[in-house]
């Protein structure tokens, strides 16, 4: 079921009714800043949020980071126990910036220029399937671009768990598959302002 707006799901306000709906702002990738301050100027501090939304769920940030990115990465992995053997021949892993590691299993630990999700997502899942790095420290998972090492655990690159839930029009940036964990991530991504 691809649904046009969270609304549609039950026909009202699931979670947080003195918040309306502001539209779906897709992929912000290295205008993040930017465009939090744009919404900070516009809402104030604690005027906004970001949501994800599924049917029967709307949930913030680190919520949706475990429930909907995480679960996608375990449920995949989970049936390819080569690409975990893989993952683990390396001593840690990063997305943006080698501080990435700093973050550990910690989705709220965002140093870098853009956020970082797939790196954290990988942690946790290995926590998950009671494995972990096993390779040479200086040996780096780089989970990025078409040049990096592991590119094919991008976000991109990962199927999302639900595919017929991402909604319509999709918001899937240019590099990423459709139905994959990246085109869910922004095409479900709303924001949400407070009423005044």
């Amino acid at each position: 079921m691809i649904y046009e707006h969270p609304e549609v799901l039950e026909g009202r306000d699931m979670k947080w009714p003195e918040w309306r709906w502001e539209g779906r702002p897709g992929y912000f990738g290295r205008r993040r800043d930017e465009i939090i301050r744009s919404y900070n100027e516009n809402y104030g501090h604690d005027g906004w949020k970001l949501i994800w939304t599924a049917p029967g769920a709307e949930c913030e940030f680190e919520d949706a980071c475990h429930r909907f990115y995480e679960e996608s990465y375990y449920l995949h992995l989970r049936v390819h126990p080569e690409l975990v053997d893989e993952i683990c021949s390396y001593g840690e892993c990063m997305d943006n910036a080698i501080t990435n590691i700093q973050s550990g299993c910690d989705y709220t630990k965002q140093e870098a220029f853009s956020t970082h999700i797939q790196d954290i997502a990988v942690r946790n899942v290995l926590r998950l399937l009671d494995r972990k790095f096993e390779g040479p420290t200086d040996k780096i998972l780089v989970i990025r671009s078409k040049d990096s090492n592991g590119y094919k655990f991008g976000p991109g690159n990962i199927p999302f768990y639900a595919p017929k839930v991402i909604q319509g029009p999709s918001k899937c940036p240019p590099w990423a598959a459709r139905g994959s964990v990246e085109d869910f991530w922004q095409s479900n991504k709303w924001l949400r302002v407070r009423n005044t």
